[in-house]
């Protein structure tokens, strides 16, 4: 990257950005999400490494996955914009711009890609009667590294010349060039709109209606058995668990929609009639998800309460004593997906 790109690119921020009482409330937002954003997705994968049984299920793997990826858009990602933000001026020349673009868009790139497959997962539990799923732990690290890689590939593909970064909204922040209306540009906004986004969103869509129609029609047939014990408790696991995922992806999906729309607004039709600041603030909007994602997982997740230090009671100890670890040993994130058949006939209580 030459000079002269860096000092171009420098003039024409300095004449987008907005006055500082705009852009220092966002830009301590900014902070705010990238302090809590690090420390919940540092907490989720330190908890994944110190405890064995929280790796025991392919669900948890594959939200491993997309925690790892929030921790990385956190830690990576947010702090060039909220410094740029704070000071209101962007310092760390297009060579920076680029390296925040490539590591925010790899990480969006990576979530979309671990809620498909955290979706497709939970389909095919359910589907197949709450038995062994078909994708192994070992299965779902293979995944998530294609996931990665694919992403990693996409990320790429705009530094070697197909598309390229630049600038968006006040100039706070960097993504991929998509005001352009060259063929270059347009081919690239066409391909990554079809393979990172409708196609994982309409696999999202179609798996969880799916799942949901599964759940609620078990839900139906199993409402007469209620002296069969185990088969109502795998039943309300799974449930909280479809339940939970469907929180997750409702939460990513809401907090990237204002921002995907507002990209297609500007690689499409027309972006002139807008303000800079009208591009700024689908992405603040979109950063919350690094947030929610852990947050809804901590809450939702038993396990996870549990090793809390504020929840370590005698009376939750006490649970984790009495219950079967073989059942639901990672608790709503697992549940161990053993067949009802022989769950039913083994055991009664």
């Amino acid at each position: 990257m030459n000079v002269s790109m860096s000092l171009y690119n420098n003039l024409s921020l300095s004449k987008r950005l907005e006055p500082c009482y705009i852009l220092q409330p966002i830009g301590y937002y900014f902070l705010f999400i990238w302090i809590v954003g690090t420390s919940l997705n540092a907490y989720v994968l330190y908890m994944f490494i110190r405890h064995k049984n929280l790796r025991q299920s392919s669900t948890n793997i594959f939200i491993c996955g997309l925690i790892l990826a929030n921790f990385i858009e956190a830690c990576f990602d947010i702090p060039l914009p909220t410094i740029a933000l704070i000071g209101c001026r962007w310092i760390f020349t297009y060579v920076g711009c680029v390296i925040d673009a490539i590591i925010g868009y790899f990480a969006g790139c990576s979530n979309m890609y671990m809620l498909c497959f955290i979706s497709i997962d939970r389909y095919l539990v359910v589907t197949r009667s709450l038995s062994t799923s078909v994708i192994t732990v070992k299965r779902a690290y293979i995944i998530i590294i294609c996931g990665y890689l694919l992403a990693l590939f996409w990320t790429l593909l705009p530094v070697i010349g197909w598309s390229s970064y630049d600038y968006e909204g006040v100039g706070a922040s960097c993504s991929i060039k998509w005001e352009e209306r060259s063929l270059n540009v347009i081919s690239y906004n066409i391909t990554i709109f079809i393979f990172v986004y409708l196609i994982p969103v309409i696999i999202i869509i179609i798996t969880n209606i799916s799942t949901y129609k599964v759940v609620h029609e078990h839900r139906r047939r199993t409402s007469i058995n209620l002296d069969e014990f185990h088969c109502q408790r795998q039943y309300l696991i799974e449930r909280r668990v479809t339940f939970t995922i469907i929180l997750i992806i409702s939460g990513y999906m809401l907090a990237w929609t204002p921002y995907a729309i507002m990209s297609f607004i500007c690689a499409f039709i027309d972006a002139e009639y807008f303000p800079p600041i009208f591009g700024t603030i689908p992405a603040l909007f979109a950063k919350t998800s690094v947030v929610w994602n852990p947050l809804i997982y901590v809450v939702r997740n038993g396990n996870i309460r549990h090793y809390l230090p504020f929840r370590r009671t005698s009376r939750s100890i006490e649970r984790s004593k009495t219950s079967d670890p073989t059942r639901c040993s990672n608790y709503p994130f697992s549940a161990v997906q053993l067949p009802l058949t022989s769950t039913l006939g083994s055991r009664q209580v």
